[in-house]
């Protein structure tokens, strides 16, 4: 498996894997025109020339980043495919210098269990006033909210 930057050719087949998640209530949907606009920010975990996962790493400040979009394909992608998508994250941050990164969840095991910690919605102002007042989910967020300290 390749952790790699992901390109317009992989938008298809990340927008069916989100949707698939997004379909089960486990995550937002994201838009094709919407993965195309962020895709700078996405990684994908390649396997034989096919996309079994995606995430992507969005600056908020000079600070922090929020991993997001992180979905992998039930039944084709390797266990540790998304702890993987998230390890090539965080270096990611570190490689920008950045202090922290956060995550919105409803798996925070998975999160636990690579070192971030739980925090209060609140902890994350700039998220919060950025993206979740537009979200359909504001003012009863089911999603718990993680941080990993990188320095």
């Amino acid at each position: 498996m390749t952790i790699r930057p992901a390109s317009p050719d992989d938008v298809d087949v990340m927008c069916r894997i989100i949707g698939r998640h997004a379909s089960e209530g486990l995550m937002l949907p994201r838009s094709k025109s919407g993965l195309l606009t962020a895709l700078q920010h996405y990684l994908v975990a390649d396997v034989d020339g096919n996309v079994v996962g995606c995430g992507g790493l969005q600056p908020y400040s000079a600070a922090s980043a929020e991993i997001y979009g992180l979905a992998t394909a039930p039944g084709e992608s390797p266990r540790g495919t998304g702890s993987a998508i998230v390890q090539e994250l965080i270096r990611k941050a570190r490689a920008h210098n950045l202090s922290k990164v956060f995550a919105l969840t409803l798996a925070p095991e998975f999160f636990r269990k690579l070192g971030f910690r739980v925090v209060e919605h609140h902890e994350l102002p700039l998220k919060v006033w950025t993206d979740c007042v537009a979200c359909p989910k504001f003012g009863h967020c089911d999603e718990i909210a993680m941080v990993l300290d990188l320095f």
